[in-house]
């Protein structure tokens, strides 16, 4: 039996941080000289334009607990999708953000909205938690008769694992993509009947590297570092990804009419393109207008395209993450408007 997936409902916290404040952040902090700065300063410059950053959206006066932010979403896709939570088979909870090692985040997010009766679990994949979350639900979807409907929940919410305290450009290398990332909280459904605005799944494709897993990390209690040129010339791998999975779906690449990718940079993204043979405008680049929001990228993206008006029945997407681990994670979908 056919899965179906849900447009996604999301949000962005009001307070907008663009580059000037937050390099006004890591100059407050500089210790070195004046001509020390001004180099560190360039290199600031760099590191935005090579990724497109230009403002991220930030959780800063009284953050919420990232389930909170998660519930509220589920409880937006509920509604838009005329379900309730009793309806719910499964929540997923697809982020790395949390106030609690245990129970899962998914527990509290259920509980609130009300789906007390719902399988709750996390999905800790760093950026592909919710695409791996998909993958785990069209499995249980063809082996268990009595499913339904699954919730996948995201809260992005990282003010606490940024450092702004970057000495040199030795630092910067390893700090600087924490500089890029804003924050959001995203929910989809997945469930067996079409949903008002959603598509169909069409195939998954899940793979790791793990000999990678030391080039990004968030420490239990400290900040994301990331070797960020190394880490992005990993993008070599998404082509035969694409290939394999748009394989699965009975497609060729150049049949794909919109790749819904995760947002570390718009350079990579037309570097995606360019492997691909295939138009940028076919790999919308919008970490300019959300920079990298984590986990919470892809099902942005999603309802971002859609608000835009880029969203048309019969579309073939593609829905992609590469995480640290290194992961890398997708879905084919049909969309049907």
């Amino acid at each position: 039996m056919p899965v179906y997936l849900s447009l996604p409902a999301a949000c962005l916290p009001a307070t907008r941080v663009d580059n000037a404040e937050v390099a006004a952040r890591v100059r407050a902090r500089f210790k070195g000289s004046a001509l020390e700065w001004k180099a560190l300063e360039r290199g600031l410059r760099l590191v935005f334009s090579s990724c497109g950053t230009t403002v991220r959206h930030m959780e800063t006066a009284e953050p919420m607990a990232p389930a909170l932010h998660a519930a509220r979403r589920v409880a937006e896709v509920l509604a838009e999708n005329g379900r309730s939570a009793p309806d719910l088979s499964a929540v997923i909870y697809g982020s790395i953000a949390r106030t609690v090692f245990e129970p899962a985040m998914a527990c509290e997010v259920a509980a609130r909205v009300g789906a007390y009766d719902a399988l709750a679990y996390d999905i800790v994949a760093a950026c592909a938690g919710p695409i791996l979350a998909i993958e785990a639900v069209v499995g249980k979807a063809a082996i268990d008769p009595d499913w339904k409907l699954a919730a996948i929940a995201s809260a992005s919410l990282s003010e606490g694992h940024l450092s702004y305290d970057i000495g040199s450009l030795s630092a910067l290398e390893s700090l600087a993509a924490g500089l890029t990332i804003g924050n959001a909280s995203t929910a989809m459904l997945l469930g067996r009947e079409p949903f008002v605005h959603g598509g169909r799944v069409l195939a998954t494709y899940t793979q790791g590297a793990a000999r990678n897993y030391e080039l990004c990390s968030v420490p239990t209690s400290g900040p994301f570092v990331s070797a960020r040129a190394t880490l992005m010339g990993l993008a070599a791998m998404v082509p035969d990804h694409v290939r394999t999975v748009a394989a699965r779906a009975g497609l060729t690449p150049d049949q794909i009419d919109l790749y819904v990718l995760h947002q570390p940079s718009d350079r990579v993204l037309r570097g995606v393109a360019r492997a691909l043979g295939i138009s940028t405008d076919r790999v919308p680049a919008l970490h300019g207008i959300h920079a990298n929001t984590e986990a919470s990228a892809v099902p942005l993206a999603l309802r971002t395209l859609y608000d835009q008006g880029r969203l048309r029945a019969g579309m073939k997407l593609l829905l992609g993450s590469a995480a640290a681990g290194f992961t890398l994670a997708s879905a084919v979908v049909a969309w049907d408007g």
